[in-house]
């Protein structure tokens, strides 16, 4: 999981403030909701506009915002909603489960493109549970405390917003909250301060982070990296000998170490998946063996 730029793509049209459909839509959304009778779902259709799709596409390179796993190869991938509109699946033991924050379902800032198994429900093992058990976003929002959860068009969200247990990779930075065993493709919270620990937590089991299918892949992707990574090693000995002998072929040498190290760098090319991981791996590799901060601009 790793952070998203929302500004690094413009608004769908549709989506921006003022445009008629989406006035329209809400202004139906909130008289329908005011109707208590009214307990059915009411259907959104702005949100679904073919722009905003392709939008969120380009915003996360085609990954999923949450496992990062590339989404177009298999399946088209679905507008998620971050907080879910129709229902919040925290409060279904009381009379208020619905609607859920149904003024943003087509606020831009709500929106995320997600794969099928983070975003709907489905039963699935995970590394440390072998029952399949149902996972996936669907329509939960855990708070740290229900007391400031928002739950109308009027609601403040800066106090909701300090208590949210769900990172958002357009708000909050990921690679702060995670770290990733190279050896398992298993993710881990970074931090042990209760409140972080727990967001990293929640959202790990929220999003199903740790699904089986998921953690082979990271730890696939974690294989070839460190396979690299011998190769970077293996061209520097090279470099090293060639310069303590005094040979002829040192700019060959040091083309080699070069070209190595490229290679290694495409891991961290922004298409690429569980990018998370391999920033991680290779920025100890660079720091450790040649003094450099991947992260320096």
């Amino acid at each position: 999981m790793i952070a998203i730029q929302r500004n690094s793509v413009e608004i769908p049209a549709i989506l921006k403030e003022g445009s008629d459909k989406l006035k329209k839509e809400l202004a139906a959304a909130i008289a329908y909701y005011a109707d208590p009778a009214n307990t059915k779902a009411f259907k959104f259709k702005v949100y679904s506009n073919p722009e905003v799709k392709e939008t969120l596409i380009k915003m996360s390179d085609g990954k999923c915002a949450y496992c990062e796993s590339d989404i177009l190869v298999t399946y088209v991938g679905d507008i998620e909603h971050f907080r879910p509109k129709g229902e919040i699946e925290e409060l279904k033991e009381t009379k208020n489960s619905k609607p859920g924050y149904y003024w943003l379902a087509a606020d831009w800032d709500n929106l995320l493109l997600s794969c099928r198994n983070c975003n709907q429900k489905s039963k699935q093992a995970t590394t440390t549970e072998a029952e399949l058990k149902s996972m996936g976003k669907m329509n939960q929002f855990p708070l740290f405390d229900e007391a400031k959860r928002v739950r109308s068009l009027e609601g403040d969200f800066n106090e909701e917003e300090k208590v949210r247990l769900l990172l958002n990779p357009c708000i909050e930075n990921p690679e702060e909250y995670f770290k990733y065993n190279i050896k398992s493709g298993v993710i881990q919270a970074k931090i042990q301060e209760e409140f972080p620990k727990q967001r990293a937590t929640t959202s790990v089991k929220v999003f199903g982070l740790q699904r089986v299918p998921l953690v082979h892949a990271r730890a696939k992707k974690a294989v070839h990296i460190l396979k690299q990574m011998t190769r970077v090693e293996r061209r520097y000995k090279d470099l090293l000998r060639a310069i303590d002998d005094e040979d002829d072929d040192i700019t060959e040498r040091q083309e080699e170490l070069d070209w190595e190290i490229e290679e290694l760098h495409s891991f961290l090319d922004e298409k690429e998946e569980y990018l998370g991981m391999a920033r991680q791996m290779i920025g100890q590799f660079m720091q450790k063996n040649f003094q450099v901060d991947i992260t320096a601009a």
